[in-house]
């Protein structure tokens, strides 16, 4: 079995265009693990002033101690399906930086289940957690990210899925979330084309996760189930946090000025099989 290549970068690396976000204030939602801590760790280490936010407050404090992070970062516990919680979140974010150059939405949950199996309060949570998470977040950062004046332009990178894009069985609420996220995407894309500020999604394939490693562990096997799901992809491993970093920092970069509406796939290949 192929395993995840030795070049892949550490947490945390910047890649040949390392500090593309000097001076610039991001925030990153779901960032007290996988990969939202890998995003806001990749951020640092390019420059970024961080706000690791997360309903996990520990989590997001943990990232933020790790990520060596310049003068002014904060970590913060914020429940993305809630509009007051979310707006004290862009109250903090306005006191601290004084403004925001770019936003990650990377919160979300997965609970398997066909619609049969699903019951409507598990519907509605995923919902709010995957696709009312970031409206609202978005919605609070605007004024923020609109602000005229800036000397370059300001970014959205929503993380989607390959499920947003495809679809898989038992995973109806889920992949119903995340296609409306590529579709809130592609529309807020429209929306906002005239006014500086861009917004892109990633799909990211399987990646070695927390949530992926609890699908393993509900496996009567855990090794043979893991060993099955690198043979997947068609490069034979499976993608780490990092990878999806790599991508949402070059859609937040203005090295992808002319880059809007898009959904990356990183996913070693599945979704072209």
């Amino acid at each position: 079995m192929m395993d995840v290549p030795s070049t892949l970068l550490p947490i945390g690396s910047g890649g040949p265009s390392a500090r593309r976000f000097t001076g610039k204030a991001c925030v990153i939602t779901g960032a007290a693990s996988g990969i939202g801590r890998a995003v806001a760790l990749r951020l640092a280490a390019e420059g970024a002033r961080i706000a690791a936010v997360d309903i996990d407050l520990a989590g997001a404090t943990e990232t933020l101690s790790l990520s060596n992070n310049p003068e002014g970062g904060f970590a913060a516990s914020v429940d993305v399906r809630s509009a007051d919680s979310v707006a004290k979140l862009a109250a903090e974010v306005e006191a601290r930086f004084g403004g925001l150059d770019v936003l990650v939405n990377n919160a979300g949950i997965e609970i398997l289940g066909s619609i049969d199996e699903t019951a409507p309060e598990v519907w509605d949570e995923i919902m709010a957690v995957n696709l009312r998470g970031p409206y609202l977040v978005s919605r609070a950062m605007l004024p923020m990210l609109l602000a005229p004046g800036k000397q370059t332009g300001t970014a959205i990178v929503h993380n989607a899925s390959l499920m947003g894009l495809v679809s898989s069985a038992r995973l109806a609420a889920y992949c119903a979330s995340k296609a409306g996220v590529v579709s809130l995407t592609r529309s807020m894309a429209l929306d906002y084309a005239t006014r500086n500020l861009r917004v892109n999604c990633v799909c990211p394939g399987i990646i070695h996760t927390p949530m992926l490693e609890r699908r393993f562990a509900m496996q009567p096997d855990r090794e043979a189930a893991y060993r099955a799901t690198s043979l997947r992809p068609p490069v034979h491993y499976i993608g780490h946090a990092e990878d999806v970093a790599a991508a949402v920092a070059y859609l937040a970069s203005d090295e992808a000025r002319f880059v809007t509406g898009s959904a990356l796939t990183i996913d070693g290949g599945v979704g072209a099989a």
